[in-house]
């Protein structure tokens, strides 16, 4: 109950006893009384000591981790004993959510962009994630370095030249090939990566650094809904079922992420070097260093292994671009990227509501792309989101909310430019094996079959191996140590022996995809968690607001 409400209860209960005229005067000295006491209680809660917290973090038996272990170990031996019928029922899960629920996540997606501009431009944007005069933990390099590392890093390298190419070839809207279809296909590419990704992040890493940083709260995505629950006896298995959901959406998503990094890294190897690295071998010897590496980075801490990897990460990132725009149609880039920016804008209002209730095929081609890519953002969010809450400590929440969604767009907006530009322009100008390449579905091959027609192939596509290598280890040693801190009750240095346990249980997940070849069922294992995760998402956005509006009447910004 909020504070205002129980002082309104208190008042009334005692006029109830006092009703003389004589007494109002004891009657409001008594109210004032509780009123210092309330506020004292709330102000005590922001106040509350570190090591306090850990204790009871300590004290509490987390349930989590034996639920989260049990379920992905029973995931693990049900795929295996039944592979077919596995990739059936995925296929099955992953069509019924699209088609019944896209309309749901659309919503959500832009809503959380509209609630988040909001809450960035209103009273509530100056509020300190942290103490009041607390300055930010990370300088801004390092902070926005690990903010791109942990969310969509691999991603834009995986698919930097092939989504504009595919939507081009392929466009849902316009005659496909044709100038209207191009602008189409950078407007339909930034829509899958632009605000929308980041808008759902980023509303769970306000609510989570708001209740840890401020409200001294365990560092949980349950710790969010703290009180929400009218029935009290309800908040500790609603606490468990959130924390749980979450862990899962982790452990599913960086999964498919850590398999889909693999079959790209596997195939620059082989087209770099020769060694037939595209089968399950392969796959084992690149997933095992990765793992080595990761593991390595973890024990070094957020200070050190991850913020220096995140750092060299977007250090090599932006020299491949710079290699790129320069070797190849630079002032085509150019306009491109002003032309992408315009189109994005202009387009987004009619984009960010588009179900197509009247087009079958259209609907049929947002549920395999558009309502795909929202249903993994929101899949991911407790990861990313998470993350960027612990390294935004010290922030405002306005600083969070447009530094989380302009410049890593603004960035994407133009590597999409980039590369997706030199990819069109080869096309255009009579590519037919880039063409055949994409109609064949061989994704991984492009951004590498892309450096083959530029100077110093071997140079950048070596660099091109190792970026996606360690951009790789940066979001497994990230997700490790997000998943460390979930199933230790928020402990923001959790122990290594969990990290480690994480480690192994993410690396024998992955080795048991890339072995069969196949995304499916652990994609719609994310999916199947996004919904969940989708009403902790709103209830995370109603909760927010009333815990703020008390922070900025009692003038504690």
């Amino acid at each position: 109950m909020k504070q205002d409400e129980e002082i309104d209860k208190f008042e009334s209960e005692v006029k109830k006893t006092y009703r003389r005229e004589s007494d109002q005067e004891q009657i409001d000295a008594w109210v004032q009384e509780f009123k210092g006491a309330m506020e004292l209680r709330f102000a005590n809660d922001e106040a509350r000591d570190q090591e306090e917290i850990r204790e009871e973090e300590r004290e509490n038996m987390n349930f989590n981790l034996v639920l989260s272990l049990t379920i992905t170990l029973a995931f693990l031996v049900v795929s295996f004993i039944y592979r077919n019928s596995m990739m059936e029922l995925s296929g099955q899960i992953k069509g019924y959510i699209t088609k019944n629920f896209g309309w749901f996540f659309v919503l959500l997606s832009t809503g959380a962009v509209i609630y988040l501009a909001y809450l960035a431009f209103s009273r509530f944007g100056d509020v300190v994630l942290g103490d009041p005069k607390e300055r930010p933990e990370f300088g801004d390099i390092s902070w926005y370095s690990m903010l791109f590392s942990a969310g969509m890093g691999v991603g834009i390298l995986f698919w930097g030249a092939a989504e504009p190419l595919t939507h081009y070839l392929n466009n849902p809207i316009h005659d496909s090939q044709t100038t209207e279809a191009a602008r189409a296909a950078m407007a339909i590419t930034m829509l899958h990566w632009g605000v929308h990704g980041w808008g759902v992040y980023t509303l769970c890493a306000v609510a989570v650094a708001y209740y840890g940083f401020r409200k001294r709260k365990s560092y949980l995505v349950s710790s969010s809904l703290t009180g929400l629950s009218p029935i009290k006896a309800l908040d500790r298995p609603l606490a468990v079922i959130v924390d749980l959901t979450a862990t899962i959406a982790i452990v599913f998503g960086l999964a498919a992420s850590l398999a889909m990094g693999t079959f790209q890294m596997a195939s620059g190897l082989e087209k770099t070097f020769g060694v037939a690295a595209n089968q399950p071998m392969g796959y084992a010897a690149i997933l095992a260093l990765i793992t080595v590496c990761f593991v390595a980075s973890a024990t070094t801490g957020l200070k050190k292994g991850i913020k220096i990897l995140s750092n060299l990460n977007m250090l090599t990132c932006v020299t491949l671009l710079a290699f790129v725009f320069v070797a190849g149609p630079s002032l085509f880039d150019i306009k491109l990227f002003i032309d992408t920016i315009g189109g994005y804008i202009s387009n987004l209002p009619s984009m960010a509501f588009q179900v197509a209730p009247f087009t079958p095929e259209y609907e049929k081609w947002m549920a395999d792309w558009t309502i795909t890519y929202f249903t993994w953002w929101i899949a991911w969010s407790p990861f990313v989101g998470i993350f960027i809450a612990r390294i935004s400590r010290g922030r405002t929440i306005k600083e969070l909310v447009l530094g989380s969604l302009l410049v890593p767009v603004l960035f994407t907006a133009f590597w999409f430019s980039v590369f997706g530009g030199a990819a069109l322009t080869l096309v255009i100008n009579g590519d037919t094996q880039f063409v055949a390449l994409i109609e064949a579905a061989k994704y991984p091959d492009a951004l590498f079959y892309l450096l083959e027609c530029m100077p110093f192939t071997q140079l950048t596509s070596i660099v091109s191996i190792c970026l996606i290598f360690t951009f790789l280890v940066t979001s497994a040693d990230s997700a490790c140590f997000v998943l460390a801190m979930m199933t230790s009750e928020g402990d923001l240095d959790p122990k290594m022996s969990l990290k480690l346990l994480w480690a192994a249980v993410m690396a024998t997940l992955t080795a048991f995809l890339v072995k069969d070849g196949d995304l499916a069922p652990i994609q719609a294992a994310a999916q199947l968690c996004a919904g969940p995760f989708a009403i902790v998402l709103l209830l995370m956005a109603i909760s927010l607001p009333v815990r703020l509006r008390h922070q900025v009447r009692q003038r504690r910004i």
